[in-house]
């Protein structure tokens, strides 16, 4: 089973690249496009993350100038697709920050899933973190994840913990081979052509970040960065 996967732009913000990258990249700005993933299938179509709520889509001045790229909501880039929200028949939420899960409510027809520990440490976030709300979850019902899981064939979790306490990395199978789905806050410069992969500048723990950002860029397979500005679809 092959799919074809679809990033689709549902915000955009501008902080600096550290935010990406661990102690690099401080001081230098970076448009930080928000993502969510059409995964298409012969029966099924995935949603890996949900984006940014519609009601904080605002974007900054001079993105559009420069990328010739425009955000929108989750249910126009949809209807682009020839979609709607009920079309939806999975969410596979990678991580529980605001910007990962803030339409989950549309997507009333279809099954959920997240780590277990997700979604507690949403529930119950530390005071730290600013980044979760339980109320983007308080209407979902979870199919919660303890382990890697295949969800179709040829759909797969993968267990990457330290970005958050249960970040998921998704990996497709795609005609060009298996794309992986990062899970992770990151961009390119994560990935240098040589040495190892940086970790993310945004984690619980570091140590387990850096386990797990290394364990994807080991992979062989194509990676598709959370944050990276120019990803582009892989058709079917």
């Amino acid at each position: 089973m092959s799919y074809s996967i679809t990033p689709l732009l549902t915000g955009v913000r501008n902080p600096d690249q550290g935010i990406m990258t661990y102690q690099q990249g401080y001081g230098t700005a970076i448009w930080l496009p928000i993502w969510a993933f059409l995964v298409r299938g012969a029966e099924n179509n995935i949603l890996v993350d949900t984006g940014l709520d519609e009601n904080e889509l605002i974007t900054p001045s001079g993105f559009l100038e420069e990328t010739g790229m425009e955000p929108k909501s989750i249910i126009e880039c949809l209807a682009e697709q020839s979609l709607n929200p009920e079309d939806i028949d999975i969410v596979i939420n990678t991580h529980l920050h605001d910007d990962h899960c803030g339409n989950n409510a549309l997507f009333t027809r279809a099954t959920f899933y997240a780590h277990k520990d997700e979604v507690a440490f949403c529930r119950n976030p530390h005071p730290l973190d600013h980044r979760y709300d339980d109320y983007f979850i308080e209407q979902i019902s979870f199919t919660e994840i303890d382990k890697d899981l295949e969800i179709l064939p040829g759909l797969s979790v993968v267990y990457m913990p330290g970005h958050t306490v249960g970040t998921l990395s998704v990996e497709v199978e795609t005609v060009q081979g298996i794309a992986v789905i990062t899970g992770f806050c990151c961009n390119s410069k994560n990935f240098p052509a040589n040495g190892p992969a940086v970790c993310p500048g945004v984690h619980v723990d570091a140590l387990k970040a850096w386990d797990s950002i290394q364990k994807v860029k080991n992979s062989g397979h194509t990676i598709l960065p959370m944050h990276e500005l120019s990803l582009r679809p892989i058709p079917a």
